[in-house]
């Protein structure tokens, strides 16, 4: 029989031994090839998630799309996206966190202290949404399931145009403030090579990447032939509010008169970047601009 053991220091060091012996049988995510991920993007978590069954990555950790909408279920919730909860993130153990340039560039110290590497995607376009998946496939290795799904969305993407070059006016809306959505954010770059133009340019000073306060010297000229509202709040209370405020007369008048209406944008696939999903976006804009024979939206 074994004497027990009196002293503390040998104690420990002979747990720690035991320890050791245990991990080295528990096969680590590096050693299997598997890289773990965090997203500060919803539409990375959902590209990943779609285009890699061989488990090459494994997704940890993700924001919401929608602060009503809980991540999907064995993810770690790191809730909003502008200010994601870097204790939730830690917990996770990412070895790459994926960012919004735009956004999350102020992260790049917090991140490297968890051990994790900070990854900034520019999303501000179209034609960059993509490239940056395939840097994200090139950076874990070469994904090659994402790499083919983004070849099938830029396919898809180049078949589709409207029928006509129709005035359009994208706001972004919150209680009691409304936004332009200029070329500069993922909604304004799909529509113009959709083939829409865009009713009012550079309005102004950007609050957020691609947002810019209304004016109502630019509202009063830039009469829309459709208005689409991507609502941060109750959807059909904002579309109200809007009708109300222009109905009032004055420089937002024309929205109202807009031939094509007033659309509320679907918030699952329009309140934040769709990423693979940008062709169902367009496809969803696109028959918006058809009229009948009569004239009237369809």
């Amino acid at each position: 029989m074994f004497a027990p053991f009196h002293d503390p220091t040998r104690l420990r060091s002979l747990v720690l031994l035991v320890l050791l012996l245990l991990a080295s049988f528990v096969p680590s995510a590096r050693a299997q090839g598997t890289t773990r991920v965090a997203t500060l993007l919803p539409f990375v978590e959902e590209a990943l998630t779609r285009a890699n069954p061989e488990d090459e990555v494994l997704v940890v950790a993700s924001v919401r799309r929608s602060l009503r909408d809980p991540v999907a279920a064995g993810l770690v919730d790191l809730g909003n996206p502008h200010s994601p909860n870097l204790e939730q993130l830690a917990s996770a153990r990412p070895a790459l966190v994926v960012g919004d340039a735009a956004i999350h560039a102020r992260l790049e110290e917090p991140v490297a202290r968890l051990g994790a590497r900070l990854m900034l995607l520019d999303t501000s376009s179209v034609g960059a949404t993509l490239e940056a998946l395939d840097d994200v496939a090139r950076t874990l290795g070469g994904c090659e399931g994402l790499e083919r799904e983004v070849a099938r969305a830029r396919a898809e993407l180049t078949a589709m145009t409207t029928a006509r070059r129709e005035r359009v006016l994208p706001l972004f809306g919150t209680p009691g403030s409304y936004y332009v959505m200029t070329e500069r954010s993922w909604l304004g770059s799909l529509l113009v090579d959709l083939g829409f133009e865009l009713t009012i340019g550079d309005a102004g000073d950007e609050r957020l990447p691609g947002l810019v306060p209304v004016s109502d010297e630019a509202i009063a000229v830039a009469r829309p032939e459709i208005v689409l509202l991507v609502a941060h709040g109750d959807p059909q209370r904002l579309r109200r509010e809007l009708l109300e405020r222009a109905g009032e007369g004055g420089a937002w008048a024309s929205i109202a008169s807009a031939r094509l209406g007033v659309h509320v944008l679907d918030p699952a696939l329009f309140s934040a970047n769709p990423g693979l999903a940008l062709p169902r976006a367009a496809q969803a804009l696109v028959g918006l601009s058809k009229v009948d024979a009569e004239g009237s939206a369809r």
